[in-house]
């Protein structure tokens, strides 16, 4: 009896000794001290009108500057992953939204580059207020995104009815949209929606063209127009956007901040004008 007695203590004695050694080994290695890397783009920080906004599971929640309201931003979705910044690396873009307190529902494209050690994230740009996106898509180094959007004399009531597609991509980790180059003197050709940039800064879009004919069978006082109208923004406008309206009949020629948009061609779905800065040009 006493030799199972001292057999068993042997055996504990052995078992305790081989723990501590464990223990000690698994102490002597060195721990990192490195926080991991924040791998998921959710949880980042994006800047979205110039304010860093960073997100907890895809949430924000901040007071305005004035404290009266808070500003919440979420992550909102309609993901594409595709390489966009030239490192082979698969990249990820997405919608946020952004509330303020009132009716607006703001949304932003975001995209997050995919790096070593996690998702770098760049600017974002506004697309529009209560807009329905539609899929997005990357492509050759691109990002199209899709929404239905309303016509600029709707109510923002209305339900949005016109289709939007607009094109990014990402230049030196910044996130900017791809224009047409557009040459003063020379007639230019748009699309509803399509922006065109001139040399000096000019962005020129088309926003709608409103068909104010009279319609056949119908008694009108006038035989009516289609009036294209334009966005303008930068080079002598400034960072204010303005509206340029123009007509088939009524208003063919307008100048506005020194240039001068003269109205060439316009159908239902495309218009062709042409811009000078030299607004005598266009006078003569």
């Amino acid at each position: 009896m006493s030799k199972i007695l001292l057999f068993v203590v042997l055996l504990i004695g052995a078992i305790i000794l081989g723990l501590s050694t464990l223990l000690f080994l698994f102490n002597s290695i060195p721990q990192s001290t490195t926080p991991p890397a924040v791998l998921d783009y959710k949880n980042i920080t994006y800047v979205v009108e110039k304010q860093p906004v960073t997100l907890v599971n895809g949430y924000s929640e901040i007071p305005s500057a004035t404290g009266e309201v808070k500003i919440v931003t979420k992550y909102f979705g309609n993901e594409a992953t595709g390489e966009l910044n030239g490192d082979g690396v698969q990249d990820v873009t997405f919608l946020l939204t952004q509330e303020m307190g009132g009716t607006g529902m703001f949304y932003y494209l975001a995209v997050a580059l995919k790096t070593d050690t996690g998702y770098q994230a760049t600017s974002t740009i506004f697309l529009g207020d209560r807009i329905t996106p539609q899929p997005n898509q990357i492509g050759a180094g691109g990002i199209t995104v899709n929404y239905v959007d309303r016509k600029p004399s709707d109510a923002m009531s209305t339900a949005p009815s016109v289709g939007v597609s607009r094109y990014f991509n990402v230049q030196n980790n910044v996130l900017v949209e791809q224009m047409d180059a557009g040459t003063f003197a020379i007639p230019a050709t748009f699309v509803i929606n399509q922006k065109v940039k001139f040399g000096d800064g000019l962005i020129v879009s088309l926003k709608e063209i409103n068909d104010s004919r009279c319609k056949q069978g119908s008694v009108c006082a006038w035989a009516g127009e289609l009036a294209p109208l334009f966005s303008i923004i930068g080079g002598d406008v400034g960072n204010s956007a303005q509206e340029v309206r123009l007509g088939s009949v009524a208003t063919k020629k307008i100048t506005k901040n020194g240039y001068a948009f003269e109205l060439k061609d316009v159908t239902q779905t495309i218009a062709t004008i042409f811009i000078v800065k030299d607004v005598d040009i266009i006078n003569k």
